[in-house]
């Protein structure tokens, strides 16, 4: 059996597993919706940040500076570069402190440069902001504005070969209401994405994506709760895709314009004082408009699961499995499922340590594409003061595709300073 096809097997029966664990123990309260994360989450502040006093505000400057060694800088299986590149990180964030109603602001600006290989320089940038409306006891309404200007990672699941790196503009808008009445508590929200490609190769990649959700979750007992959810997504390409692969007839260009849902039943769970965690499952199916792709269904779930094994050391256990919009030509989805694990340890109240283990893969439908690969991570933070951190990680990744020229390898080893107010 593919390796493929038995991780996605044990990941189904994984999370299954896990669900019904989580069901036959008690739970924390209702689950009540959020905001799907944007800039303020990115710059959001560290737990010892001491920050400024500006009336009503908090704000919360920090400067991150690393140097960093790459095996593989384009994530590629022949002809391998390393290179060395240098990066500094400034953000803010600017939290209000008032007794009801939540507002703050975030901005980014990284800059990355390499030694040798100048072409793969880049800049990223980000504003953003979220607040909360205390309308009503029990209800509320959250929203959120954003915009980033990104560059594309070169081992990312739909990553393209380009020579140059591949910038898109990212803009986000996010409206949610919860509403809780006696056990129940009633949401629903809507989220609006748009990614703006800057390169003309890559204008295919164009697009709007509409998602509309609702849940209903309910507290059966102090301690015990779950929910429902139900969520539609109109995925709008403003160009055609590229020319589709044999046997379609020569410059055959379609839509990649999609519509899906999904419908999941979950929990929010607190099983000990030791372990915590959520989890769902459900079903979800993309249908696109053009006969030439294939649509994208299967088992949806999400598990993200905590345990304090002592005061010093935590595991976590993470699996989720969703749709991916393709680069690829002739696909129109990537069904992109994960499943990992971490450990953090506390060596002294200064020093911590971090371990991280992942697997995924991509099967990308419609075409004979299919993805393997796992990621491997090793870290250690020391605090010097509240105001200076030192951190150091080594990654490691390897991808094994049934495509040639997809496989690659690759070593990054980081060290930097963070320095926080």
């Amino acid at each position: 059996m593919k390796i493929g096809s038995l991780y996605s097997t044990s990941v189904e029966l994984a999370g299954f597993f896990l669900l019904i664990v989580l069901l036959a123990a008690p739970m924390a309260g209702a689950q009540e919706m959020d905001l799907p994360a944007g800039v303020p989450d990115r710059v959001a502040p560290e737990s010892d940040a001491l920050g400024i006093g500006l009336g009503g505000f908090t704000a919360y400057p920090k400067l991150g500076i690393s140097t960093a060694y790459d095996s593989n800088i384009f994530a590629i299986d022949s002809q391998v570069e390393s290179d060395a590149r240098f990066v500094i990180d400034p953000s803010f964030a600017v939290e209000s402190n008032w007794s009801s109603n939540e507002l703050s602001l975030g901005g980014f600006l990284s800059s990355s440069n390499f030694a040798d290989n100048t072409r793969e320089d880049k800049l990223e940038w980000g504003v953003g902001t979220s607040g909360q409306l205390d309308v009503l006891e029990g209800s509320n309404v959250k929203g959120m504005l954003g915009y980033q200007g990104l560059t594309e990672d070169r081992g990312g699941i739909d990553a393209v070969d380009t020579s140059d790196p591949v910038d898109y503009g990212h803009l986000q808008a996010g409206l949610v209401v919860n509403h809780r009445i006696n056990q129940l508590t009633l949401s629903v929200g809507a989220d609006f994405q748009r990614f703006d490609y800057d390169r003309s190769s890559q204008k295919f990649r164009d697009r709007d994506l509409w998602t509309v959700t609702g849940q209903g979750g309910y507290t059966f007992s102090p301690g015990y709760s779950g929910f429902f959810r139900g969520e539609f997504n109109d995925r709008n390409f403003q160009n055609l895709t590229n020319p589709l692969p044999l046997p379609a007839a020569p410059n055959t260009r379609v839509s990649q314009d999609s519509q899906g849902y999904e419908l999941v039943v979950g929990v929010a769970s607190e099983i000990t004082n030791l372990i915590s965690g959520e989890a769902s499952i459900g079903y979800f199916d993309q249908n696109y408009d053009s006969s030439a792709l294939k649509d994208v269904s299967g088992v949806s779930y999400s598990v993200a699961l905590e345990w304090e094994v002592t005061k010093m050391t935590s595991l976590r256990l993470t699996a989720s499995q969703n749709v991916v919009d393709s680069t690829s030509a002739g696909s129109g989805g990537i069904l992109y499922s994960n499943v990992g694990f971490g450990v953090d340890h506390e060596l002294t109240p200064e020093a911590h340590l971090k371990f991280d283990f992942g697997f995924y893969n991509g099967n990308y439908k419609g075409v004979d594409r299919d993805d393997d690969g796992y990621r491997i991570s090793l870290g250690a933070d020391y605090r010097l003061s509240r105001f200076v951190h030192l951190d150091l990680l080594y990654s490691f990744e390897d991808r094994d595709s049934n495509v040639a020229g997809q496989d690659f390898t690759r070593h990054q080893v980081t060290f930097g300073v963070r320095l926080q107010y």
